[in-house]
């Protein structure tokens, strides 16, 4: 069920609304009696929610006999792709609203760092976030430096860490090698020991996730290349609209500070301090370039819709615009099936 909001309780005299998510997305959906949420834990293996939603997509069309529009936000459209590229006929067409799915560096710095709740830093704090199987699951598959998703219309490579020292240097850290992990401190290891049961556990979530990345890319390596795997007859496969924010600026690469082991963020005094020549596009979160472009089999056409909400958070509740991009899913699915 879609997380609507949470509000911090001020002694019993009021409370202050602190996330308000899915608020008005869900106020306005749950009119229809044929509108379903699917339900699933964002902490767990990518590999296992993809099979539940399949289960759930399957159970959608016996009831009704029809497949389902799906809509999806954020880490929920990896999973909702990952659906598609395995089975198309599951369905009518789909929405992807802000999905990084050019991947990047993944979740760092959350993996590593945590997440703040509101004002509580131990909800989501390190050592909870670490035992999540889906913070190891996001990361390009091929690497930032080789992932073609992650070039911009000229060629550059985006997305990539830099030397905040020297940013003619690039820092290639290899998300998929626990080496690159240990050597960068990156998650567990921004402690200085670890257990070895959590070691092993970081060892089998980068297995699973790179395998989710390989499905959710429709991917297979041969001789050492990433290439596309056969797809299915090109007919098989639904209408795809991607819902993306534009209206933020951020530096094309990433700060690392090679003497401290760690992501600096962008602040107004460093990029004026750094004067980095180049910026990209994003929602505040996930990036124009990474959302725009949902690896679908090649030859089909994504209808790509810029939104007018400016945060990434915000993406779903413009239910006017949602309500619009659907009707032209409904329209483009008539049109392929006559």
């Amino acid at each position: 069920i879609p997380l609507k909001s949470i509000k911090l309780g001020l002694c019993g005299c009021g409370s202050i609304k602190i996330l308000n998510q899915y608020s008005t997305f869900c106020k306005h959906f749950e009119q229809y009696d044929n509108f379903h949420s699917f339900e699933y834990d964002w902490r767990r293996d990518l590999n296992e929610t993809t099979n539940l939603l399949l289960e759930f997509l399957e159970n959608i069309k016996k009831i009704y006999g029809v497949s389902a529009q799906v809509l999806s936000h954020s880490m929920g459209c990896l999973v909702a792709l990952a659906a598609y590229n395995i089975n198309p006929e599951l369905f009518h067409s789909t929405l992807l609203c802000g999905g990084n799915f050019a991947g990047g560096f993944g979740f760092y710095p959350t993996n590593t760092e945590g997440m703040n709740v509101g004002l509580n830093k131990s909800y989501l704090g390190p050592d909870v976030i670490h035992t999540f199987p889906s913070m190891y699951a996001t990361a390009s598959p091929m690497g930032v430096g080789k992932d073609p998703i992650l070039r911009n219309h000229e060629g550059r490579q985006l997305w990539q860490f830099v030397d905040m020292h020297d940013m003619k240097k690039n820092v290639d850290i290899d998300m998929w090698n626990i080496e690159d992990w240990k050597k960068y401190k990156i998650g567990p290891w921004i402690s200085n020991a670890i257990p070895l049961e959590m070691e092993e556990h970081v060892k089998i979530c980068l297995k699973l996730g790179h395998a989710f990345q390989m499905k959710m890319r429709n991917l297979e390596k041969k001789d050492g290349i990433y290439v596309e795997k056969t797809a299915k007859d090109k007919s098989m496969y639904p209408p795809v609209a991607a819902l993306v924010g534009d209206q933020f600026l951020h530096p094309e690469d990433f700060l690392w500070d090679t003497e401290e082991s760690r992501m600096i963020e962008w602040t107004p005094t460093l990029i004026k301090k750094l004067k980095p020549r180049h910026f990209a596009r994003t929602d505040g979160t996930v990036s124009y370039i990474s959302a725009s472009q949902p690896p679908i089999p090649k030859g089909l056409k994504v209808r790509t819709y810029s939104a007018r909400n400016k945060g990434h958070r915000d993406l779903m509740n413009d239910v006017e615009m949602i309500e619009n991009i659907l009707r032209d899913l409904k329209k483009d699915a008539a049109s392929i099936s006559l």
